[in-house]
């Protein structure tokens, strides 16, 4: 089975010229075939980057997406802008990703009626209230907050930040860039002490093997020289931060210290399971990038190769191949051909010397430029006799 993928961009609408005939746009119906086109799949990532639209429309998005079965897991991930009815979209994930830098709003619906009667205006009311309550109770249901908070949030109308919506319960995580380092500067602490210094810009995982392996080297040199066993430098109690990255196995936390991308040493666990060791091995990450973890710590980095340039090498390698066959095999026939006609030479040759009667032709079959200029030698008969016949059969053509 695989992975759905489905984009929601630009204004929710019913209809192209509600856009303005503007792309880009989505309607219900873009999001139903995305959908319809890709089955079988386990499981759908929605991208959302979209400043809301129509309410009927965005909540029918919603309840196609949370109608797709319990077997079907559902990741909605926001990008760019999140605001209006897009934010319910995005609480249609079980998982409910968000960029760090995504612009979100919340707010009541808002709509209006012209030339309206009292009664009409006061229906247009009505539904506008319900309307409002069903937006309140399903942000509720789905982020856990209280319905008078939610109605609060979304009275006040303002920008939220993707940490506010991580702590209202519209996402679960915040994702943060992530880029490899290409290299990686280490500077060799002289002590375990100085391996702790506040001024030293060492990695903090750096300062942590290296004052293990002083105090190691301690440890070593007193057993040599009898000296008393020093104590062993504690680890730095500094917070790790911790950066969530995709795999092709799933959901990692990179403990990456006080840096916004991973680099050869951080320590790697899993997202569901941040106790439990991962298996060693290579993880394939979105960004492109393999990781390479042995007990726990990123051991090497290597940039994804490019399947379609070794692809098209193969294919390269493949016509060549054929181009060269189909080159001897034109020689050989051609070879064959130039054997035939000398062997037709040969026998013609003897023929004549032997006063036998017929022609060996080159060609077993006759053209039509060879009709009426086949020859017949007839035993015994002379050379000026041929000659006559010759000229009888040239005044004949």
């Amino acid at each position: 089975m695989s992975e759905a993928k489905v984009l929601i961009s630009g204004p929710i609408v019913g209809s192209a010229s509600e856009a303005g005939n503007t792309y880009p746009y989505t309607m219900l119906e873009d999001v139903i075939m995305q959908l319809e086109w890709q089955k079988p799949f386990d499981s759908v990532r929605v991208t959302i980057n979209s400043e809301g639209g129509r309410v009927d429309k965005g909540l029918g998005i919603y309840d196609h997406l949370r109608s797709l079965g319990p077997d079907i897991t559902v990741t909605t991930e926001a990008i760019g802008q999140c605001s209006s009815i897009a934010t319910i979209i995005l609480l249609a994930g079980s998982r409910r990703l968000i960029h760090e830098h995504t612009e979100c709003l919340i707010h009541l619906p808002r709509g209006g009626c012209d030339w309206a009667t009292a009664a009409e205006a006061q229906q247009w009311a009505n539904d506008m209230a319900a309307c409002q309550q069903q937006l309140i109770d399903i942000s509720a249901e789905r982020t856990g907050q209280p319905a008078d908070v939610i109605a609060a949030r979304m009275a006040e109308e303002k920008l939220v930040t993707p940490e506010d919506m991580v702590a209202l319960g519209f996402a679960t995580l915040v994702l943060k860039p992530v880029t490899a380092l290409a290299t990686l500067p280490i500077k060799a602490a002289s002590s375990a002490s100085s391996a702790s210094s506040s001024t030293d810009d060492t990695p903090n995982w750096a300062q942590t093997l290296m004052s293990k392996f002083n105090a190691a080297l301690a440890l070593m040199t007193a057993a040599v020289s009898g000296a008393s066993k020093p104590a062993i430098a504690q680890a730095s109690t500094t917070a790790p931060v911790a950066l969530a990255v995709e795999s092709d196995k799933g959901e990692l936390t990179i403990d990456t210290g006080d840096r916004d991308a991973y680099q050869v040493g951080d320590k790697v666990t899993g997202a569901d399971s941040p106790n439990d060791p991962i298996a060693d091995g290579d993880y394939v990450l979105t960004d492109g990038n393999t990781i390479t973890v042995a007990a726990e710590l990123i051991t090497v980095i290597t940039p994804t190769v490019d399947a379609s340039a070794t692809a098209s090498a193969d294919q390269d390698a493949a016509m060549t191949q054929v181009l060269t066959a189909i080159t001897n095999l034109a020689n050989e026939v051609k070879t064959i051909k130039e054997t035939q006609a000398s062997t037709a030479r040969r026998i013609n040759t003897i023929a004549a010397a032997t006063g036998s009667q017929g022609v060996v032709e080159p060609d077993t079959v006759i053209t039509a430029s060879q009709q009426g200029k086949m020859q017949i030698i007839a035993t015994g008969q002379s050379a000026a006799d041929r000659r006559a016949e010759k000229q009888k059969q040239n005044r004949r053509l």
